[in-house]
């Protein structure tokens, strides 16, 4: 077996291999199904448009979009009527030759196209999206540019091999004499740049000669390599004289193959499938901008391996701030996005899996994430289902876990640990006493709390009211407050505090406590 076909082989069988994984390897979704009724139908020519256009690419920038596009254009070409000739090109088009124009100079536009797409995308990652990229997003890019860029080099050196022009010689000229062959490696020389060892005539009667045999058995399918534009002046840049070793063509020959049939089989794994799940998605998604929610089980699979890692949802998070202040990546959707993923695999566990659950109870599920993922996923449905799912496996968040308990009974527990201070300069609101020492119970703060207002049974719903909450920190029982509901259910809509006739803060002790609760939970049983 030659190295082509071992290559292809493996390659194969990884993509092979590595599908069956994606498809069968994610043992049943553990998000909450839809029913059939909720499910909305999808508009096909919205999702075409999508794909063609990379209409979603665009509403992200213009230079990301003109990247993806020149890639595009220039790689998907290169694929099919390059790579797959033998399958692709050849039956189509009849006389084809790789080395006859227009091939020669399409395949070198094309080249140079999807190089410049390359160019702008790490321009693009490096300068936007360094500080949210991962290995896997730069070795795609390293990927495919090496693939292009040893492409250029192969066609450059088998342009300039003695070797290459010997061996077609010796198939497609073979009764050549010893003058015919001279003749016509002096006009090879001088007009396609194959650099020989030996020095040439330059007699015009010889170059004569050596261009009548060029155009009666090589022109048939050689155009000149000039019109390879960019492999050819590559070639010529080599210094006057210099001669290419004969193996230098087969290295880069190998090199060449050898990268493509690495992407190749790195295409069902990672970031490399989605190339080919994010147009799936998009298709799915049928133009649709907004979160169908509740979303069938194999469109929320088929979102979950569709992301691009592009970092748009991470630059456009509502909560982004807080992954600055508590330090936790799996806050921004493109890695807690990455995540989740591992959760459903049941490969997640420790302390990624408490940043998993911490981040999807920090997020608002404001649906901007969503709104301007250029793979189009349905983030907001994976949000919502996933922290149902997590809070069903026992994993509610600080939040979920302090429903779980009275205000009494956290009371209790809290007030055998040193709760210390909030904030990073000091101590806060809840530990000065001229923050709530105004408060004169007028119940004024609870009467405009739409919180209280819906509540049927306040003392049962919310333990405490908000005017109880600062009665209870001026008697100094700080730790009884945290655990009561009102904390954990004020929306910080600030009534209680505009409405103050005391001017007390109650907005932002209520916050406060909140935060500093969520601090002591999330370090619970830690020393």
């Amino acid at each position: 077996m030659d190295f082509f076909s071992a290559g292809l082989g493996l390659a194969c069988l990884s993509f092979v291999l590595g599908f069956a994984w994606r498809v069968h390897g994610r043992p049943g979704s553990r998000l909450p199904a839809a029913s059939e009724q909720d499910r909305r139908k999808s508009g096909l020519a919205a999702g075409l448009v999508d794909i063609i256009l990379l209409r979603r690419t665009l509403r992200t920038g213009k230079l990301r979009w003109a990247g993806h596009t020149l890639l595009i254009l220039g790689f998907l070409p290169l694929l099919f009527l390059h790579a797959m000739d033998g399958i692709v090109t050849r039956p189509l088009f009849s006389g084809y030759e790789p080395t006859l124009e227009p091939w020669q100079s399409a395949r070198n536009a094309l080249g140079l196209a999807a190089l410049a797409g390359l160019g702008l995308l790490v321009w693009h990652r490096g300068r936007r999206l360094r500080a949210f990229s991962r290995v896997q997003d730069w070795a795609l890019l390293g990927l495919l540019a090496a693939v292009l860029l040893t492409g250029f080099v192969l066609e450059a050196a088998k342009m300039a091999s003695p070797a290459d022009f010997e061996r077609m010689v010796a198939d497609f000229f073979p009764e050549a004499d010893g003058d015919e062959f001279i003749a016509l490696q002096a006009h090879w020389a001088r007009e396609n740049g194959v650099r020989f060892e030996r020095f040439l005539p330059t007699a015009p009667e010889i170059l004569e000669q050596g261009r009548e045999l060029h155009e009666d058995r090589c022109a048939g399918c050689h155009a000149p390599t000039a019109t390879a534009f960019a492999s050819r002046t590559l070639a010529d840049a080599l210094p006057a004289g210099a001669v290419l070793p004969r193996t230098m063509a087969p290295i880069f020959w190998h090199l060449h193959v050898g990268l493509a049939f690495l992407v190749l089989a790195l295409l069902p794994w990672g970031k490399f499938l989605h190339p080919l799940a994010s147009p799936a998605n998009l298709l799915v998604r049928g133009g649709r901008w907004d979160s169908g929610f509740p979303a069938a089980p194999p469109a929320r699979n088929l979102a979950l391996e569709a992301c691009t890692r592009c970092g748009q949802c991470s630059l456009h998070c509502s909560v982004a701030p807080s992954r600055r202040v508590l330090g936790n990546v799996d806050i921004l959707p493109m890695d807690k996005l990455a995540d989740l993923r591992s959760w459903l695999d049941r490969s997640l566990d420790g302390a990624r899996l408490a940043d998993l659950v911490e981040g999807s109870h920090v997020c608002t599920e404001c649906l901007r994430c969503t709104q301007v993922c250029p793979a189009g996923i349905d983030l907001q449905d994976l949000w919502i289902s996933s922290k149902a799912a997590l809070s069903e496996a026992g994993r509610a968040g600080v939040d979920g876990e302090i429903r779980k308990r009275t205000a009494g009974e956290w009371a209790h527990e809290l007030a055998s640990r040193r709760l210390g201070k909030v904030g990073a300069s000091g101590s806060g609101l809840a530990d000065h006493a001229e923050s709530f020492w105004g408060c004169v119970q007028c119940t004024t703060c609870t009467g405009v709390c739409p919180v209280v207002a819906v509540s049927t049974d306040p003392q049962r719903d919310l333990d405490l009211t908000p005017q109880q909450i600062m009665n209870y920190l001026r008697m100094g029982l700080k730790a009884q407050t945290l655990g009561a509901r009102m904390v954990w259910s004020c929306t910080t809509c600030y009534k209680c505090q505009e409405h103050c006739p005391q001017g007390v803060p109650v907005a932002d002790i209520l916050y406060e406590l909140r935060q500093l609760g969520a601090r002591t939970l999330r370090h619970r049983g830690k020393p």
